[in-house]
């Protein structure tokens, strides 16, 4: 086990030396939701692990990618939905402050999540859930150092779809300007 972490070390620490422009990091989230005016009643607790690695072109454009996970599980119908995302982007930078430290950014992405749905109930098995996705999330970014950033993605500009093992978990085929709580995340970056 020594070993393995010690080479982890010379691993990164080689990759950092020549790695100008790579970044690493991503978000963590957990949202529970028993709101009965919006829900019908229903509890819903969601999970997402969503890790990030992308590259710097210039001081305008970046390519990256995240590939994560997102468990969904709706507690009073005991639906659970587990799905492992892929989401590579290009990334816009179309305003920087002199300083550098916040700067406004658009991501063209097109991501896909494919997993299981399962049912408590005795007569259905667990079903292929996949979701899709295109369009266009609007961020910002604080550099607080060189190396460290602090990153938001608000909403989407785009179309989400899922199939209809995924649908009956809660996700849903909705399209144009998503602004909602839902389409929120938060992020870490560290910059090589």
């Amino acid at each position: 086990m020594k070993k393995f972490f010690a080479m982890a070390i010379l691993a990164i620490a080689s990759l950092s030396a020549s790695a100008e422009g790579l970044y690493v990091g991503g978000s963590l989230g957990f949202w529970h939701d028993s709101n009965d005016k919006d829900n019908h009643g229903l509890t819903t607790n969601n999970l997402t692990i969503l890790p990030e690695v992308g590259y710097n072109l210039s001081d305008k454009w970046a390519v990256g990618t995240v590939v994560g996970y997102d468990y969904t599980h709706l507690c009073n119908l005991g639906t659970s939905v587990n799905l492992f995302q892929f989401n590579p982007y290009v990334r816009y930078t179309y305003f920087r402050t002199s300083n550098n430290f916040l700067s406004l950014f658009l991501d063209g992405t097109v991501g896909v999540g494919a997993g299981w749905a399962s049912y408590d109930d005795d007569d259905e098995d667990s079903k292929t859930a996949c979701t899709w996705q295109i369009g266009i999330k609007p961020g910002v970014a604080l550099n607080f150092t060189k190396n460290f950033s602090f990153v938001a993605h608000i909403g989407l500009l785009g179309y989400e779809g899922a199939n209809n093992a995924a649908q009956a978990a809660g996700y849903s085929n909705k399209g144009g300007l998503m602004l909602s709580g839902n389409n929120l995340t938060f992020g870490f970056y560290y910059n090589f």
